[in-house]
């Protein structure tokens, strides 16, 4: 017998989905997978994806870019992993350079979220996946408390591209413990790599509400 799926749309606002979050009722309206298109102050435009609910905190939904930015950058300017994520150039260019450009309506219903890793804590609006977080297994340095975040258990949804749909390699934020000039990074093809902190990859962030 055969089968049709279809694609529907409907409105939503930021708004709406903290009230949801608020009222215990995330699951009602979203579901893993689900797409919310946007656009960033700069004109940049972009689509966030649910990429887990409740996975650690209960009704807590967690969202991604679909894709990576239009801008590559990198980990850190110099060729080191030291002091980890709570260290990095990342972190800052996505504090200082990148939360500034969301849309105000998104910045007000963003929950910042407590990061522990090895190099110390860290709390972020926006921030980077773990490896662990991406690809559920213990390759790189698996950090406290960190799991499996449910999109990205299908291989498919790791392959990242630029708007013109080349795909490209993009930065998680986990540190490759075995050279001390390296973090984890997300192959083109979606596969577990690591590379050089200084080398320019996307940059794909996440967030909680």
């Amino acid at each position: 017998m055969a089968t049709i799926t279809r694609k529907t749309e409907s409105p939503i606002t930021w708004g709406e989905v903290k009230e949801a979050v608020k009222a215990g009722k995330a699951t009602e309206i979203l579901h893993v997978g689900d797409e919310i298109a946007e656009t960033l102050t700069t004109g940049e435009q972009v689509v966030f994806v649910v990429a887990g609910i409740g996975v650690y905190a209960e009704n807590q939904v967690i969202f991604s870019l679909k894709n990576c930015l239009a801008e590559e950058y990198h980990m850190n300017e110099d060729w080191t992993n030291k002091g980890g994520w709570p260290a990095c150039d990342m972190r800052r260019h996505l504090t200082e350079d990148v939360f500034p450009v969301l849309p105000n309506d998104l910045k007000a219903v963003i929950t910042p979220r407590k990061l522990t890793t090895d190099d110390g804590e860290a709390e972020d609006n926006i921030w980077l996946f773990s490896e662990y977080e991406v690809f559920g297994e213990d390759w790189c340095d698996k950090d406290p408390g960190d799991k499996p975040i449910p999109y990205y258990q299908t291989p498919a949804n790791r392959v990242k591209c630029y708007a013109d749909g080349d795909t490209t390699w993009w930065w998680e934020r986990s540190p490759f413990v075995t050279y001390s000039g390296y973090f984890c990074v997300v192959s083109s093809g979606g596969g577990a790599s690591y590379d050089h902190a200084s080398t320019s990859y996307g940059v794909c962030f996440g967030f909680c509400i």
